[in-house]
């Protein structure tokens, strides 16, 4: 498997990756009629400007090639570490409404991992990480608490790295508004953290799992 992007492609070329729900108005109405803007270097530019997106940045040393994976193993590895830090609510649900929540979330595949591996991937859950399932769609919601997880893990994940991964993600529906978990992740627990980060890349994206080490 190739990159999906180069690492002068990530500092440089935020136009190449940025979700469609997060490109600035003013460049949505040029982008219709412009077909090739995202391999444009003017635009690029001007995203870099427009986004606050700082150049001057170090790769995380362990968990940093998230950056890179493809579009849909970066979706999925996020979606289900997202599960898994809901798990406990999500082992509760049993009405037919949420359970078409986290299948439209996850789907029924994500939904058996997460049952499996609960209690498996990391043993006993540290105070903190396990929280409740927030109201309306989940899907999104999910990955953003999973990406702001996987920060914390990472050592010192500089705000330029960090504001590029989350312009991978699809912003929220508007007037959505869900609670903005903090979550605490301590020095002795990064390990910790490190670990389940890992061990859901390489179960659930192998193909993408070299780009971690």
């Amino acid at each position: 498997m190739t990159l999906l992007l180069t690492p002068y492609q990530l500092r440089f070329c935020p136009a190449r990756y940025i979700h469609p729900t997060r490109v600035p108005p003013a460049l949505m109405q040029l982008a219709d009629t412009l077909s090739h803007w995202r391999r444009h270097s003017g635009i690029n530019a001007w995203l870099l400007s427009e986004c606050a997106l700082d150049i001057h940045y170090e790769l995380p040393p362990t968990l940093g090639g998230l950056a890179f994976f493809e579009q849909a193993a970066l979706e999925k590895t996020l979606g289900y570490l997202g599960a898994l830090l809901h798990g406990h609510a999500i082992r509760q649900v049993l009405d037919a409404s949420n359970l078409r929540r986290v299948h439209a979330a996850i789907g029924e595949a994500g939904h058996r991992y997460c049952l499996e591996q609960l209690e498996l991937i990391i043993g006993a859950w540290p105070p903190g990480w396990q929280q409740p399932l927030p109201d309306g769609e989940l899907g999104d919601c999910l990955r953003q608490r999973a990406l702001a997880f996987w920060l914390l893990a990472c050592t010192d994940a500089a705000p330029g790295f960090a504001r590029r991964l989350a312009l991978r993600l699809a912003r929220a529906e508007p007037g959505v508004s869900t609670p903005v978990v903090h979550w605490a992740v301590s020095s002795s627990q990064r390990s910790l953290a490190q670990a389940l980060c890992l061990k859901i890349a390489r179960q659930v994206s192998p193909q993408c799992f070299h780009l971690l080490k």
